[in-house]
């Protein structure tokens, strides 16, 4: 047992791993990273598009994107449509992030949505995150549609369509 004493103790005396010897390390940028953050707040009865024959936000909730020093949008939120099915929107309605231009189209958020959220549902919180930089969605508007097939097909309904906005940017 001396001996394995003995020999770390020679190893140690060897392989001398004090600071002196170490490889100098590069300076670190010591400023902290920054994660901006975007949000998209609906309040009941806000219409802040002035949509034409749109009364306004059926329901409060809100969605907040915030990018990952990775370009990954880490998306939360909490949409609270009354009487909305259990499960995915998917099934009659869209949550989308798109063209605000697209309010007054019979298909208002599509074709070309940004973020598609309608896997995500109505009665669990929003806890999700897209392959996207948080620019992808700046001038963009959030819109909550009702979908449902109808004959002879009409409109969608425009549920909820407020503007993408910045609360925190790391120019």
């Amino acid at each position: 047992m001396k001996s394995v004493y003995l020999l770390i103790l020679l190893v140690a005396l060897v392989f001398d791993y004090t600071s002196a010897n170490a490889i100098p390390l590069e300076k670190r940028n010591t400023k902290p990273p920054c994660c901006p953050i975007s949000n998209c707040v609906f309040k009941a009865g806000d219409n802040p598009l002035q949509v034409p024959g749109f009364a306004g936000n059926t329901f409060n909730g809100s969605l907040t994107f915030m990018q990952s020093p990775v370009d990954t949008l880490q998306i939360v939120g909490w949409l609270n449509v009354l009487n909305a099915p259990s499960g995915p929107a998917g099934n009659n309605f869209d949550i989308h992030v798109g063209n605000c231009r697209t309010a007054t189209n019979r298909t208002p958020g599509d074709p070309h949505a940004v973020i598609d959220l309608d896997s995500q549902g109505f009665d669990t919180p929003i806890l999700t995150s897209k392959k996207l930089p948080i620019s992808a969605i700046a001038n963009q508007c959030c819109f909550v549609v009702n979908e449902t097939k109808t004959t002879p097909p009409t409109p969608e309904q425009l549920l909820g369509v407020v503007p993408v906005t910045t609360v925190l940017s790391c120019i």
